[in-house]
């Protein structure tokens, strides 16, 4: 019951976020966190080795290293003989994927305007799909290697490493300039409500499978 309280939670957050964006009610605060990234429009924060370094992190949740991510773990489940695995991740990231772009085409928000993009994007803004993507897969990922280990101790930083990879590939698309802090805030929540129900696809196929990651011991 929790679990589905915490669901409903984030689709009430991210109806809330949607409709302050549509109804333009979030352009001050979006424009503000932006320009504080920026020493200029065109020039952000810090030495060009930090910007080099943000968009190498970026990157963590772009299509092509989270594609490659998914489909080395899908073999990984299907060499382990974990088959309901290997088919969850892949319904988790095709769900990932049609959920951004529906998203992205229902909303139409245009990319930021008032500080230059770094690294320059395409499509619409809102919701974050670095952000999305990032959030459902690291955490999914999370849970199902935290499921393998035998500590709680173990099992709680598995899932704050990927609570903390989903946040830093948020938060450097707004250095990049390429979203606004609404977006990847809308993102985050996409992403952590799509990761939720595949948590709950792995606990129905944890109980049911004969062949699964067996259950950890606590400490």
């Amino acid at each position: 019951m929790a679990l589905l309280a915490v669901i409903g939670g984030l689709v009430f957050a991210f109806i809330k976020i949607g409709r302050a964006v549509s109804g333009n009610e979030t352009s001050g605060f979006d424009e503000t966190i932006l320009l504080a990234l920026r020493d200029a429009p065109d020039d952000p924060i810090g030495p060009p080795s930090l910007t080099a370094a943000v968009m190498h992190i970026s990157a963590l949740g772009s299509g092509a290293v989270t594609g490659l991510i998914v489909l080395i773990t899908t073999l990984f489940f299907v060499v382990s003989k974990h088959y309901r695995y290997a088919l969850l991740m892949i319904a988790c990231s095709l769900g990932t994927l049609a959920g951004m772009a529906l998203l992205k085409d229902f909303y139409e928000r245009e990319r930021p305007t008032v500080v230059t993009h770094i690294d320059p994007p395409g499509g619409h803004s809102f919701p974050s799909g670095h952000s999305m993507i990032s959030a459902a897969l690291y955490m999914t990922l999370a849970v199902l290697i935290a499921r393998t280990l035998q500590t709680r101790r173990q099992r709680v930083f598995v899932v704050a490493m990927g609570a903390t990879m989903m946040m830093l590939i948020g938060l450097t698309r707004l250095y990049l300039g390429v979203h606004y802090p609404t977006d990847v805030l809308a993102g985050w929540t996409a992403g952590l409500l799509w990761a939720l129900v595949c948590g709950l696809l792995v606990e129905r196929i944890g109980k049911r499978g004969t062949n699964d990651i067996p259950a950890p011991v606590e400490d």
